[in-house]
C-alpha cells in the first residue's frame, strides 16, 4: 500500500487526473455491461453483487479524489 501511495505522490498532476478519469470510465463500462433488458444490474447472488458494488464504490471515490487533486494541482500550478 505504501508503494502505491509513494507512486501517486511522484506522479504529475495531469497524469493523476487521467488515471482517475480512466478508472471511472472502466468502472462505468463494467456497470453498463452488467445491465439487463430492464436496466437493472444482474449478479449471480446477493453477496457477489454486494462485494462488487462496494469495491466499485470505493474505486470510484478514489478515482474522483485523484481527479480533483490532479485538476486543482494542474490549474493552481
Amino acid at each position: 500500500m505504501e508503494a502505491i501511495i509513494k507512486l501517486l505522490h511522484g506522479t504529475s498532476y495531469p497524469t493523476l487526473f487521467f488515471i482517475g478519469l480512466v478508472t471511472r470510465l472502466l468502472i462505468g463500462m463494467r456497470q453498463f455491461s452488467r445491465r439487463g433488458v430492464g436496466g437493472l444490474q444482474h449478479f449471480n447472488n446477493y453477496f457477489t453483487g454486494l462485494i462488487t458494488l462496494f469495491f466499485e464504490w470505493v474505486l470510484k471515490w478514489a478515482a474522483t479524489i485523484m481527479m480533483v487533486r490532479g485538476l486543482t494541482g494542474w490549474l493552481l500550478k
